[in-house]
Formats: structure tokens, C-alpha cells, sequence
């Protein structure tokens, strides 16, 4: 028998290749830089919704209410609005605000359906109207 043995499979004579690593690196560049031009192309802040526009001014107006930030209150809501007669008027202290059930935007005007809580009351819905200022909504009745 002849006991000399193949080096052929002895893993200090194989060389390595870099081919397998660079392949891994460019793929992932190809994925960085693909998330990279689709957020540079299109910003998160361009993707709100307009249910979530109005879902802000919901929620900053409840917290200015709540605050008693009368400036922030002002900057709104319609240059017509009257406090005494508007959302929350008829509320005694902190008022919470459960959610939006519904939102119905009809051009520059809109409709939304305001679960709250709190305010010396049950837990209700009201109907609040808006109106577009620009990019934003402001808080008429």
C-alpha cells in the first residue's frame, strides 16, 4: 500500500478569494445607496397624510386647551373663531383626546370626528370643522 496522501485537499495550499466578500459589499452599497436616493427623492416629511395634518392640529389644540396657551390656541384656529362657542368651550379642566374616528376633507374645508374624554364630561364624540391655511388646518368650531 502506498501511504502517501493527496495534497490536493490540504486547505494551506488553496488560495483565497476575495470575489465572494466583494460581491457582499457591493450588494449592500447597492442597498444603502438605494434607500439613500428614495429618501432623498421623496422626505418623510412630504408622505403626511392629510388625516395626519388634521390629527396634529387636533391634538396640539387639546394640549394648548389644556396648557391654557392662549398664543398657541390663536395660531389654530380661524381668524373667526370664538372661543366661547368653539370646541372644548364648554369643558372644566383637562380634556384627553382618544382618537379621530373619521375625516373628511372636501377641498379646503374638512370634517373630523373627535373621540374625547375628560373636561367634567363622559367620554364623547364632537364634530369639529376646519379649515386649510396653506400646508396646514386650522380649527374653525
Amino acid at each position: 500500500m502506498n501511504d502517501q496522501r493527496d495534497d490536493s485537499g490540504n486547505s494551506e495550499s488553496k488560495t483565497a478569494s476575495a470575489g465572494p466578500f466583494i460581491l457582499a459589499v457591493a450588494i449592500v452599497a447597492l442597498i444603502l445607496g438605494g434607500i439613500f436616493i428614495s429618501s432623498w427623492m421623496s422626505p418623510a416629511e412630504e408622505n403626511v397624510s392629510e388625516e395626519d395634518r388634521i390629527s396634529r392640529v387636533v391634538a396640539d389644540y387639546v394640549a394648548a386647551h389644556n396648557e391654557n396657551d392662549t398664543k398657541t390656541l390663536q395660531s389654530l384656529t380661524c381668524t373667526n373663531f370664538d372661543p366661547e362657542t368653539g370646541p372644548l368651550a364648554d369643558t372644566e379642566g383637562d380634556v384627553e383626546m382618544q382618537g379621530i374616528n373619521e375625516s373628511v376633507v372636501s377641498g379646503d374645508r374638512a370634517t373630523v370626528d373627535v373621540r374625547l374624554s375628560g373636561g367634567g364630561q363622559d367620554q364623547r364624540v364632537e364634530v369639529w370643522t376646519l379649515t386649510r391655511d396653506g400646508e396646514g388646518w386650522d380649527i374653525c368650531t
